[in-house]
């Protein structure tokens, strides 16, 4: 099975990968532009889905990326951004108990699930590009679960990283969106080629 370490090094063995990134950052904090961000991300997960090379892709084919960014920033709202928002939502009625940072802990969970289920989500879409397969709660659920809990430790390291380099807001989301679904993308694959192959993950 992957690890973050081995995607990390392998993403990263390309010194163009710092200016395919800032690209991206720009895209990011562009509206309408942001699209090709996420088309952008949408490639990598689907590198990873394909079993190909694992790097920061030129940035070319720019319809094709706007066309893919679309489907992949309607997941990412759906899947990630409207649960956090939900979670914050739950931390209203808490505020009058004044209890200071606890008010906060039913974000947590869903902060948690944002990136990796929003992974999941994507991935199942690139498969026959119907966005009812993004959004069959049993089966993302089945997917997070087949993982052992391994995707913690790259959701850790997304929201640490983003929380350490913030004033970076934009590259920092991005990088770190780029390494967690590609992540995410290798170890659903990986999934399930072993269980093609009659074994169980390790």
């Amino acid at each position: 099975m992957p690890t973050l370490e081995q995607v990390c090094k392998r993403l990263f063995a390309e010194r163009a990968w710092f200016v395919r990134c800032i690209v991206g950052a720009l895209l990011l904090a562009i509206p309408v532009a942001h699209f090709f961000a996420f088309g952008y991300m949408y490639e990598m997960i689907a590198r990873a889905r394909r079993g190909d090379s694992l790097d920061f892709p030129p940035w070319d084919d720019w319809r094709r990326m706007f066309v893919n960014g679309v489907p992949a920033f309607i997941i990412f709202v759906i899947l990630g951004l409207l649960p956090i928002g939900l979670g914050w939502v739950l931390t209203w009625p808490l505020r009058w108990l004044n209890w200071g940072v606890f008010v906060y802990l039913p974000i947590v969970p869903f902060v948690i699930l944002a990136a990796p289920l929003s992974a999941a989500g994507i991935y199942q879409y690139q498969k026959r590009e119907e966005y009812r397969d993004a959004f069959r709660i049993w089966l993302l659920a089945r997917m997070l679960r087949s993982t052992k809990a391994r995707f913690y430790v790259p959701t850790f390291a997304v929201i640490g990283f983003v929380a350490a380099a913030y004033p970076l807001m934009s590259f920092t989301i991005f990088v770190a969106l780029a390494v967690g679904w590609t992540f995410y993308g290798a170890f659903f694959r990986a999934v399930e080629e072993s269980r093609k192959g009659g074994i169980r993950p390790s």
